[in-house]
C-alpha cells in the first residue's frame, strides 16, 4: 500500500512528543528481556527522558547494560481495535544524568513540566533522570503504514536544540500571559496547563525560537 499522504517522521515525532507513558524494555542479568511501565518526557531535541529510582529493577539493568527500548502509543478510539492505534518503538541506550548537575537541573524542569506530581519524589536521593541516546525507531501506524526511522528523522538538529534550550525560559515568560499557560516549549510544540497537562504539536517543526509566536497563533 503506497500512501502518499503518510508522513512517517511527522507522525513519529507527534507520538514521541505527546506520549506521557511508555513501556521500557531492558536486559536482565541473564540477558533476557524485561519490560516495565514508566512515565516519559522529552528533551528539547526530542530525546526521551525517564525519572527512575535506583531501587527499581530496570535501573539496575541499565547500570549493567544501557541498551533499552521504549514503546509509545497513540491510543485508538474506544470503539476501535486497539491495534489500530499508532505506536512507536525506539531503540537506543540510556545515560544517567546524575553526574551532570547543570544538565540534570534543566532536564528535570522539563520532566516536571510534563509530570508535576513527580515533584513529590524527584528530589529523593535514589531518583535520577536518564536520557535516551536514540539509535533508531520503528513506526506502525496502521495497515501499510510501517516505517523504520533514523535518529535524524526524529531529533532536532543540535544547533536548533541549543538555541531553544537557551531561549525556552524567556519564551515561556513572554507567552505566560496567554491561556492555556505554556509550561515547556520546543521546536515541535508546547506543553500547557489545561485541566492537567496537554501537548499541542506545531503544524511544522520550528527552525528558530523566533518562529514560535506565529506557530502558536496557528494552533488557535
Amino acid at each position: 500500500m503506497n500512501d502518499a499522504s503518510f508522513d512517517a517522521p511527522d507522525m513519529a515525532r507527534r507520538i514521541l512528543r505527546s506520549a506521557a507513558t511508555a513501556s521500557l524494555g531492558t536486559l536482565a542479568i541473564d540477558g533476557g528481556p524485561f519490560v516495565t511501565f514508566v512515565t516519559v518526557a522529552t528533551d528539547i531535541d526530542g530525546a526521551p527522558l525517564i525519572l527512575v529510582s535506583g531501587l527499581a529493577a530496570h535501573t539496575r539493568h541499565l547500570g549493567r547494560d544501557d541498551r533499552a527500548s521504549l514503546l509509545m502509543q497513540a491510543p485508538a478510539g474506544a470503539s476501535e481495535d486497539p491495534l489500530t492505534g499508532a505506536r512507536l518503538t525506539l531503540v537506543g541506550r540510556f545515560r544517567s544524568m546524575a553526574g551532570d548537575e547543570g544538565a540534570h537541573a534543566r532536564l528535570l524542569r522539563r520532566f516536571l513540566a510534563r509530570h508535576p506530581k513527580a515533584e513529590g519524589y524527584a528530589g529523593f536521593g535514589d531518583f535520577s533522570l536518564h536520557r535516551m541516546i536514540v539509535d533508531g525507531a520503528h513506526l506502525v501506524a496502521g495497515f501499510g503504514r510501517i516505517a523504520r526511522l533514523s535518529a535524524d528523522d526524529l531529533l532536532v538538529a543540535p544547533a536548533v536544540a541549543e538555541a531553544f534550550a537557551l531561549a525556552e525560559a524567556s519564551l515561556i515568560e513572554t507567552l505566560g500571559g496567554i491561556d492555556p499557560r505554556p509550561l515547556a516549549i520546543d521546536p515541535d510544540g508546547v506543553d500547557v496547563a489545561d485541566n492537567g497537562i496537554r501537548r499541542f504539536c506545531f503544524p511544522q517543526r520550528a527552525g528558530d525560537p523566533g518562529e514560535v509566536a506565529a506557530l502558536m497563533a496557528d494552533l488557535g
